[in-house]
């Protein structure tokens, strides 16, 4: 390789710059000459010795392989030999008693058949040797295709396990599992109605070969199981009513008919009604123990059977409706509702007789029955209180309008009867209420205070010391007595029962004696009688629960006491019904 460095021009070589760029230029061009000259050799050398050692390694591997690969050679050309041999002398063999036949065609074909067994015979005397080679190799050959085929056809076999159960093979699985799977399925499906009832299974397996379509799934066992144990279980439908067991059928169809007839005239005479029974009643499907097992017969004649007869009960002297109930276990309820005449015990006389039970059959049908109910919605009133009417006066601007609202009820009905209503959802609401906008007179007291009319409910009259009630109102009716008498020692403090204005505020020795008389607006007025002295002034303004007067036994009074009336437009009523 040739490395040629030009030098600068004549007219630049006398500049030190160019001269410097030359020098520089000159040193790394030898510097990368001299790099690649010896890259270029150490390449050269490598390759060398790669190809050295690559015939060392050819010339080892003849030598130690050499050997082997000539002996496996010449004994492959061997056995190759050994089993061409056969074939060659057969087809030898073969053309030379076609030509010994030919020799022998003019003497018939016997001489020909003759000839051709002579050879033959003479061949396999010869050449019987090589028949012995042929089969050396062919011997060993065979096994290992007969033990390949054994193998092949045992792991295509498939293998199960027998179940045994009580002396039968009831099926074949493929592992234990299954068959202990059935039977926790079976257990499952057991139905024990006694304390000490118990029932336990156990069966033994075998190895044996079965084909793929006579396994058995777990299933398929619980059946042959069930099938296989029929004198000690067996599958059925249990009857159970409020939890009580009453037996179990294998007729369970036929149960579930007779059931559904018992409900087909209550179906008719509620149209579309849910009809059910009271009693909780279930038919459980299941596996049950023999001695769980009763005739069907006897189950279908229970469902009609009434479990407690009509019970009856004379009036004693003495007796009350409580006390009859009590004693016999019904609630006043029941007993008024099953005895009308009792006019809910206004009426009873010693030696009637009560009916306290009636007949309950052992199913009692329920039917409940969905409808939807127009009701009112009942307006509010809004108040509006003005001076501009008298005390207690009202007048109406605007009319109240009620609403109606869409309810819907389930009710139960037993035996004809109504068991229950009860309210399903919200209201549908129709039309909404209007608001009635009443006004009513106040009064104005000269210091200002307004007084509004009472608003029809009352507080009971007489503070601490009140002693009782010795009479109560009877009305116009004689002995008339139009108020109620509120006994209590002389000094106790009464009360304002509403708000007004006191009316009245007398001092009388006879009649009421001293007593009070409040206009509570409205038309209502009440009054406080037999006062042993007042507290309050006629035209004064009272809220209530103001004192106005003391209890007393003035006027026409046998005992110290306040004869408190409610008087209505100028009638007396009876003042229980306005006392909150």
């Amino acid at each position: 390789m040739e490395h040629t460095v030009h030098a600068p021009r004549a007219r630049d070589w006398n500049n030190p710059l160019q001269r410097r760029l030359f020098r520089l230029r000159t040193f790394f061009g030898e510097l990368f000459y001299q790099v690649g000259s010896a890259a270029e050799y150490q390449a050269v050398l490598a390759a060398r010795a790669l190809r050295g050692l690559g015939g060392f390694l050819l010339r080892c591997a003849k030598l130690l392989f050499g050997p082997t690969a000539r002996a496996g050679a010449d004994a492959l050309r061997g056995v190759g030999e050994d089993l061409a041999a056969p074939a060659r002398r057969a087809r030898s063999g073969a053309a030379h008693i076609r030509q010994a036949m030919e020799a022998e065609r003019e003497n018939g074909a016997g001489a020909m058949l003759a000839a051709a067994l002579r050879y033959l015979a003479s061949g396999v005397r010869r050449y019987g040797y090589l028949g012995k080679n042929l089969l050396y190799y062919l011997l060993p050959l065979g096994a290992g295709a007969v033990f390949v085929l054994t193998v092949a056809h045992v792991l295509g076999s498939q293998f199960a396990l027998a179940v045994e159960y009580r002396g039968k093979i009831v099926g074949y699985v493929d592992r234990a599992s299954v068959y202990e799977e059935a039977a926790q399925i079976v257990q499952n499906q057991l139905v024990y109605t006694g304390h000490d009832q118990e029932w336990t299974m156990s069966a033994g397996f075998t190895m044996t070969m079965a084909n793929g379509e006579t396994l058995s799934d777990s299933q398929m066992l619980v059946d042959a199981i069930l099938r296989n144990s029929g004198a000690e279980i067996t599958e059925a439908v249990g009857l159970y009513v409020n939890g009580r067991f009453y037996g179990a059928t294998t007729l369970g169809d036929q149960l579930e008919t007779a059931i559904e007839k018992i409900k087909e005239p209550y179906a008719a005479q509620y149209p579309g009604a849910e009809i059910g029974f009271v009693e909780d009643l279930e038919l459980r499907h299941g596996v049950y123990l023999t001695e769980s097992i009763r005739s069907y017969q006897e189950l279908e004649s229970l469902l009609h059977q009434e479990v407690q007869g009509q019970r009856s009960y004379t009036v004693q002297e003495g007796d009350t409706p409580y006390d009859i109930a009590g004693r016999n276990d019904v609630t006043l309820a029941d007993l008024y509702a099953l005895n009308p005449q009792l006019d809910n015990g206004n009426y009873m006389m010693p030696g009637m007789e009560l009916v306290i039970g009636q007949a309950v059959p052992f199913l009692q049908v329920k039917a409940v029955v969905t409808s939807v109910e127009r009701e009112p919605i009942a307006y509010e009133t809004q108040t509006e209180y003005t001076t501009d009417l008298a005390f207690g006066v009202q007048r109406t601007l605007q009319e109240g309008v009620e609403g109606q609202k869409d309810v819907t009820y389930a009710t139960t009905y037993v035996g004809g009867q109504v068991e229950s209503k009860v309210q399903v959802g919200e209201p549908v609401v129709i039309s909404e209420p209007v608001t009635e906008v009443i006004q009513m007179g106040v009064y104005l007291s000269s210091d200002g205070t307004v007084i509004k009319p009472g608003n029809g409910i009352m507080m009971f009259p007489i503070g601490a010391g009140y002693k009782g009630m010795s009479r109560g109102y009877s009305g116009p009716l004689l002995p008339a007595h139009n108020g109620l008498d509120l006994r209590g020692y002389v000094g106790t403090p009464i009360y304002a029962a509403q708000s007004g204005v006191v009316v009245k505020a007398v001092y009388s020795y006879s009649g009421y004696g001293i007593h009070v008389e409040i206009d509570h607006g409205g038309g209502i007025h009440t009054l406080y009688g037999h006062c042993s002295g007042l507290a309050v002034t006629t035209g004064q303004v009272v809220n209530q629960g103001d004192l106005i007067a003391y209890v007393g036994s003035t006027g026409w009074s046998t005992g110290p006491h306040c004869h408190f009336e409610v008087i209505v437009n100028g009638v007396r009523r009876d003042p229980m019904n306005y006392l909150g």
